[in-house]
């Protein structure tokens, strides 16, 4: 089931939850660490998004993080910004049927 199944939001406490218990791996790699989850919802969907999290927010984050990557100059920053991007493409599509 995807993360906005037929939902056009999901509540922020329930985004959380799927962030915490998420397994999803990027490429044949282990799973994000949970600080590195925590620091996506913090970072990347801020409060002042509000108390949901709707599938545009979620694009347009997405659409930043990938022009953000492409400008980076410090090569170690690109790379988290990579991982973080797949983490979120996968997210996305696998939603909360990676618990």
């Amino acid at each position: 089931m995807p993360l906005f199944d037929k939902k056009s939001e999901i509540p922020r406490s329930q985004f959380r939850e799927i962030l915490k218990k998420s397994d999803v791996k990027i490429g044949s790699g282990r799973p994000l660490s949970q600080t590195h989850r925590e620091r996506i919802e913090k970072l990347d969907f801020p409060k002042r998004l509000g108390e949901t999290i709707s599938k545009g927010d979620y694009s347009r984050t997405l659409n930043r993080l990938k022009s953000e990557k492409s400008v980076e100059q410090d090569y170690s920053k690109k790379i988290r910004m990579g991982k973080t991007i797949k983490f979120l493409e996968e997210l996305e599509k696998k939603g909360e049927t990676s618990k």
